[in-house]
């Protein structure tokens, strides 16, 4: 079921695959251990080895691509065929035999069931705001997960998005018709977000996805934690962490451990939404929480 919103989401990743990236960067497996984010790395650490992952909405597949290093069974499925198109020559130039890569769209439940296999670990990072259904998206990406398997959902924040879209303002009215300008404010944005923009193809696809995109919407951890509650999901944590004055390592706790973080009360999740405003500027407002299904 690709609804309107899905049509122009799968049409823009189509022509813009990702995170997009030069496949030239990787040339061998110790290149994408390398060029892994640091939570990447932290997600690799919190699952075992011999745990199955999907991916799901895992675009052109940097991420599940480094989980299924050391890993036999990692799944990464998307609906663009722009973006799996380099997902697959990615896989095929580093001989990912673990990696697994198949076209579904996440709010077709017919396409999610004929997967035929649940999962201990079910990653959704980035996805769910782009559908337009994001809680009939959540529940079908459920439909995947084992009875006492885990669930990292990244989505952007209502509160923490109010910089970037500032900044999207600005870079459509006042800086859109100063050319030198405008190339100047773009670059400094993006190095905002990703640092180092030597790889081209990687900066072109972060500013489309943040600047560019056709839709999103926004969404506050209070709207998640109804939607754990409503299918038997138990709370871990959120990244950026919701619970006021905690402190915890995510190095050393992971993000399925115990860690120091509570259940988000009402004026907690205020609290931290409001400072997320700040702290998660450079991310666009992204953040993620973190659950276990009940058995």
């Amino acid at each position: 079921m690709v609804t309107e919103a899905g049509k122009r989401v799968q049409e823009f990743y189509n022509k813009t695959p990702f995170p997009d990236y030069e496949l030239e960067r990787f040339k061998t497996k110790e290149d994408l251990r390398i060029a892994a984010y640091p939570f990447a790395e932290i997600l690799d650490r919190s699952i075992p080895e011999n745990a199955s992952i999907i991916d799901v909405g895992t675009g052109t597949g940097q991420l599940s691509a480094f989980l299924s290093l050391r890993r036999k069974c990692v799944w990464g499925i998307d609906f663009s065929d722009g973006s799996l198109s380099k997902a697959r020559k990615l896989k095929e130039q580093l001989k990912l035999k673990s990696w697994t890569l198949k076209k579904v769209d996440l709010l077709d439940t017919e396409q999610i069931e004929a997967i035929g296999r649940k999962f201990d670990y079910v990653l959704c990072m980035g996805v769910l705001h782009h559908t337009g259904y994001t809680h009939q998206g959540f529940e079908n990406i459920l439909r995947l997960l084992k009875p006492g398997g885990y669930i990292g959902v990244g989505l952007y924040n209502t509160y923490g998005r109010i910089p970037l879209q500032i900044r999207k303002f600005l870079a459509k009215t006042i800086f859109k018709n100063n050319n030198i300008l405008n190339n100047t404010i773009k670059d400094w944005f993006i190095r905002m977000q990703i640092g180092n923009i030597e790889d081209k193809e990687r900066a072109r696809g972060w500013w489309s996805d943040q600047y560019l995109h056709p839709y999103e919407t926004t969404h506050s951890v209070g709207e998640v934690l109804k939607w754990f509650k409503g299918n038997q999901i138990d709370f871990y944590q959120t990244v950026p962490s919701s619970t006021l004055f905690d402190d915890t390592s995510l190095e050393t706790a992971g993000v399925w451990n115990t860690t120091s973080q509570k259940y988000p009360s009402f004026l907690a999740r205020i609290c931290k939404q409001i400072a997320w405003i700040w702290q998660t500027h450079q991310e666009g407002g992204y953040w993620i929480t973190f659950g276990k299904k009940k058995i």
